[in-house]
């Protein structure tokens, strides 16, 4: 088994701190185990001692063990067949560059099954449930509409989700409100914008906690954040894909939908019931036209 497959099998129950660890090395792998066993606690925030133990959990007896290991598994992976078809397949002819696209979104999706930790998944649809937290949804130019859609999923599914417009004053004006009791998820894929990155690290600073939705190079808001997503973006499109983001984003919404069970479905009934008076869809019928009186009027024909 390899060290990434280690890392996020199920198989493996690590502590709170180990999974700090885990989340450090799958955000960043596989440079983060390329580092010194100190280096790699200051970045996950936890101690020396706990390093070497996450490495004696996954069957290695000291971290350079674990870190040899890897070395072995990137020189493979250079050499592998797999690896140059990945790299020609960003060479296409016109012909082919849609299969070739989804192609390479099939993969990313395949790469992010593969490194998302179960229980940090866990975590996310934990906190973005939990009716104590007030939620905000945030994004930049062009990952707003990822936060536009999560948060009119989620205002179905419980009270108190808000979307933050990405404007500067506005944004300056919302942070007055945020503490403690609030939970900002936020998308921030390169290029990274300084307004988003800025409320982030200033509503983090007022004790609200993060979720964030980033790609391999991770925003800076990843410093400050409870809980990172990170996406491969590349395609053979000149322009970074968001599609495993999008994913990940509807499976939690899933989860969440599941987890809140009953009061999801009775939330949904009394939102449609209050939806019916406005016509809003197609499906709806048509709001009842008044008729106008006929009094004092003979009718038609007589």
């Amino acid at each position: 088994m390899r060290i990434r497959e280690r890392l996020t099998s199920e198989d493996f129950v690590f502590t709170n701190s180990e999974k700090k660890v885990v989340r450090e090395l799958l955000n960043n792998y596989p440079s983060a185990a390329l580092v010194s066993a100190s280096h790699l606690a200051r970045c996950a925030g936890v101690s020396d001692p706990t390093v070497a133990r996450l490495a004696n959990k996954l069957g290695y007896e000291r971290f350079a063990d674990m870190q040899q290991a890897l070395l072995d598994e990137v020189a493979s992976h250079l050499n592998s067949p797999m690896t140059m078809l990945s790299s020609s397949s960003r060479s296409l002819g016109s012909r082919e560059v849609w299969q070739g696209y989804l192609q390479a979104v099939a993969r990313d999706l395949g790469v992010m099954e593969r490194e998302i930790l179960p229980a940090q998944f866990a975590d996310a649809v934990d906190l973005i449930s939990d009716p104590k937290l007030r939620l905000s949804c945030l994004g930049g130019r062009v990952s707003g509409f990822l936060a536009a859609m999560l948060q009119w999923h989620l205002q179905q599914i419980r009270p108190g989700v808000q979307l933050l417009t990405h404007d500067r004053s506005q944004l300056a004006d919302r942070l007055v409100d945020f503490g403690k009791r609030d939970l900002l998820v936020v998308f921030d894929i390169r290029r990274y914008e300084i307004d988003v990155v800025q409320f982030a690290e200033a509503a983090a600073g007022r004790g609200a906690q993060i979720v964030l939705f980033t790609d391999r190079w991770r925003s800076p808001i990843a410093q400050r954040a409870t809980i990172v997503f990170s996406a491969p973006v590349e395609t053979v499109s000149p322009f970074d894909t968001m599609t495993p983001s999008l994913a990940l984003m509807e499976a939690l919404i899933a989860a969440v939908a599941r987890k809140h069970g009953d009061s999801f479905a009775k939330r949904m009934e009394r939102i449609e019931a209050t939806r019916a008076p406005y016509n809003i869809t197609v499906d709806q019928k048509p709001l009842a036209t008044a008729t106008p009186s006929r009094r004092g009027r003979k009718p038609k024909g007589v």
